[in-house]
């Protein structure tokens, strides 16, 4: 029994992989959408309030080079956003990203803009699976260089995201992050002002 549930973890590892693997390559979010019974993603849902996320970061050969935590926190009136994001790296690397967001009428698409985004971002949302393609000023090697950013979400439930965001200069792959991102629910019991009856 302990070979065959070994087995099948690690025939699981290996779809989830190849899958991800797949939709790396796509540039349209049409080809991204392919849970037709998950919950519907919308940035201005999942995005709101406060958001933990972690990841690996890896080479264009797979191996892995650092790792981060990040904290996040966003706010919204109607269709325009504001998204803080805080990032603490393996290394003791820290920085930090804002994001203002202005989401479309029929919300299918987004834009966005950040201090250290050298064009503006460009987003897309369709079923469960989110878009976004951006260049970004980074300290690479000791010099600022230009990378472009492929970042591919897939909204597994209401709390919980997990995304590929793939690296490229001048057209050729450098490196890969793989992301988790979970919803923090506040957990202070509700109605403390209502003492309990005799």
């Amino acid at each position: 029994m302990k070979k065959f549930l070994s087995s099948l973890a690690i025939i699981t590892c290996a779809i989830s992989l190849s899958s991800c693997a797949y939709f790396q390559g796509n540039k349209k979010v049409e080809d991204l959408s392919f849970l037709e019974k998950a919950p519907k993603i919308d940035i201005r849902n999942f995005f709101k309030g406060d958001i933990e996320a972690f990841a690996i970061t890896q080479d264009q050969n797979g191996k892995i080079t650092n790792s981060y935590i990040a904290k996040m926190t966003g706010k919204w009136e109607d269709n325009k956003g504001v998204l803080q994001q805080n990032f603490v790296y393996e290394d003791g690397k820290k920085d930090s990203r804002t994001w203002l967001i202005d989401v479309s009428e029929d919300g299918l698409s987004f834009g966005a803009v950040g201090h250290d985004v050298i064009e503006p971002a460009q987003g897309k949302q369709l079923g469960n699976a989110m878009q976004m393609n951006y260049p970004l000023s980074v300290l690479r090697e000791g010099v600022k260089q230009k990378i472009n950013f492929e970042d591919n979400f897939y909204l597994v439930d209401s709390r919980s995201l997990i995304g590929t965001s793939l690296m490229r200069k001048n057209g050729t792959i450098i490196g890969k992050s793989i992301i988790s991102f979970k919803k923090v629910v506040d957990s202070a019991p509700k109605n403390v002002d209502s003492a309990p009856k005799n």
